[in-house]
């Protein structure tokens, strides 16, 4: 087959721009594209629904723990959401000053308590997992009925310096100070191993920060926040004064 002659001319090439039509239909794209990506960006963001193993007093929806779930509360008592990490100085403050006044509530079914372990100071203090694993011994030991007495050791052991973190022999620790023994310990050490709520941890952690809490701790009282910038007082009484959980929840459910 023979070749094209090279000496042929080159077909023209237009110097006036591209024609109308041709433009009309590039800008028909560029804003049909714009559409979608602007469609795209205010679009809510999806989280799919955790779907891993619940710890005894956790819900579905990986949404904290309450450490007396079996108990009956009476009607329309008040729920005390805290968030906390167990690396957290001020949150172990928090529980030396009021954990027992807040369990003595919620043991007598005056209130119903949640805690909301989230993680993000072992991010802050390059120290994962120390949050993680000691989050999952708390839900560990909720399954052995041990919650209260777990949370109580985990922050009584808490290192002396900030960011020394836990390792997974002081969790086990804490399981036995909590009182688990014999065949539930052998079950508690093998959660811990295992690390079997790290995903409940996770997702607790995820929907804290979607709830746009990002400090601790953090307590609400029936949804009213009490931190250093809201209910300032009462928040101050809580991480200062001894037992005045009492007086503060009266404070904040009577306004």
């Amino acid at each position: 087959m023979p070749r094209p002659d090279s000496r042929a001319p080159a077909a023209k090439i237009s110097t006036t721009g591209p024609s109308k039509l041709v433009f009309g239909g590039a800008l028909a794209v560029a804003l049909l594209a714009a559409i979608v990506i602007a469609v795209l960006l205010n679009r809510p963001a999806s989280h799919e629904p955790y779907a891993g193993p619940v710890p005894t007093g956790g819900t579905k929806g990986a949404n904290g723990l309450n450490p007396y779930s079996s108990l009956t509360v009476r009607t329309g008592v008040p729920t005390v959401d805290v968030y906390e990490d167990f690396q957290c100085p001020f949150c172990k403050q928090l529980e030396t000053q009021n954990g027992e006044a807040m369990l003595a509530q919620a043991e007598a079914g005056k209130i119903r308590l949640v805690w909301h372990p989230v993680t993000f100071l072992e991010d802050n203090l390059k120290n994962a997992p120390s949050s993680t694993i000691a989050a999952n011994g708390l839900y560990c030991a909720a399954d052995a009925g041990k919650a209260a007495t777990y949370h109580r050791a985990a922050f009584a052991g808490q290192p002396k310096k900030e960011g020394d973190g836990f390792s997974v022999a002081d969790i086990k620790k804490f399981g036995k100070q909590a009182g688990i023994k014999g065949a539930a310990l052998t079950t508690f050490d093998r959660c811990v191993d295992k690390g079997t709520y790290d995903g409940y941890v996770s997702a607790t952690a995820d929907r804290a920060s979607r709830d746009d809490v990002n400090s601790t701790p953090s307590v609400f009282i029936d949804g009213e926040e009490l931190s250093p910038t809201k209910n300032s007082k009462e928040y101050g009484k809580l991480l200062n004064e001894p037992n005045s959980f009492d007086s503060v929840i009266v404070a904040v459910t009577e306004k």
